[in-house]
């Protein structure tokens, strides 16, 4: 079995810590707050969740197609109607978590043996070129962002 690069190595940690930085931002959030949204914005804390969940098992697909087909054309989405006509309102912000964890840990087992020559194959998303390391890229700095708002929402609601 081949190994992550050295070149990747720092990045897929991060990539792979992802599931316990959300974990550790959602710890001891009150469910009173989960659904509210911070003045001024449009997404709750249970909005960010979902949505890193989804984000996550698009990014999964985007990373297989990459790694099985040649220059695939990835799937796009629309973030806000995903929100909107997959009723995050309603949605288990636990069972958000848990998707996420299992399929951020399902790519990185993917990515931690598929080789070099894997991390740099390409997909077609529009009219840019995106490869793997791209996405598990993305996928740490999303983790990051939305992370972060979770923070902010928390602050700004009182919700400890």
């Amino acid at each position: 079995m081949q190994q992550i690069p050295a070149v990747y190595k720092e990045l897929f940690d991060r990539f792979s810590a992802g599931p316990g930085v959300l974990r550790a931002a959602m710890a001891g959030v009150s469910q009173g707050v989960v659904s509210q949204r911070a003045p001024g914005q449009d997404w709750s804390i249970r909005d960010h969740v979902v949505h890193l969940a989804d984000a996550e098992l698009v990014r999964a697909v985007r990373v297989r197609f990459i790694i099985a087909e040649e220059v695939p054309l990835l799937p796009a989405w629309d973030e806000g109607e995903w929100k909107r006509r997959l009723q995050y309102l309603w949605r288990d912000v636990d069972g958000a978590i848990a998707q996420f964890e299992l399929t951020r840990w399902s790519t990185a087992e993917l990515v931690a043996y598929a080789g070099k020559a894997a991390w740099e194959r390409q997909g077609r998303s529009g009219e840019e070129l995106v490869s793997v390391r791209d996405l598990v890229e993305r996928g740490v700095g999303h983790i990051d962002d939305h992370v972060a708002q979770i923070a902010e929402a928390r602050a700004a609601l009182g919700g400890a």
